[in-house]
């Protein structure tokens, strides 16, 4: 069973879902409350119950992040799942720190596999807990952005919070 939350915030409604293992997945901004329940029902049918009091902690902790908020995310994550290599992806994503970023070749070098930047990038693709695990820290080695499952826009207004200017 998996519990969720709904709420606002100053990028637009986002949602949170955890399992009685820990946080399972962030819901990046959509513009309406509508359009989170209809991807939780896609992607959760039956198995979700609301409990915005027992989730209150953890939108709570996302609403100051993106106020501009330097926030520690120290929650148990349910990364149920996931390969062997997108955990040590995430693992080292995980690492990098606020107002920082880090390339895809980097990050592919970090966890032993240097010529599987791609890969990495489809790592990335899969993480279902943005912002905790700060995919939008790591661009392209060249400076540019790269992509990002939120949208390249998405991805500048959070480096922007946290003090990056692209």
């Amino acid at each position: 069973m998996f519990r969720y939350s709904i709420f606002n915030t100053l990028l637009g409604h986002m949602g949170v879902v955890a399992s009685t293992k820990g946080l399972h997945m962030i819901i990046l901004p959509r513009k309406s409350e509508r359009e989170i329940k209809e991807f939780l029902e896609e992607h959760y049918a039956l198995e979700l119950h609301r409990d915005e009091k027992r989730l209150a902690g953890i939108a709570r902790k996302i609403k100051g992040y993106l106020n501009g908020k330097m926030v520690t995310f120290r929650e148990d994550l349910d990364v149920g799942g996931a390969t062997p290599f997108e955990m040590r992806v995430w693992d080292t994503v995980y690492g990098i720190p606020y107002g920082e970023v880090r390339s895809y070749a980097w990050v592919a070098e970090q966890v032993g596999n240097p010529k599987e930047v791609r890969a990495v990038g489809q790592a990335l693709k899969r993480n279902r807990l943005p912002i905790i695990i700060p995919c939008h820290r790591v661009i392209n080695k060249s400076g540019d952005l790269g992509g990002f499952a939120g949208g390249v826009d998405l991805k500048r207004k959070l480096l922007k919070i946290e003090g990056r200017v692209w």
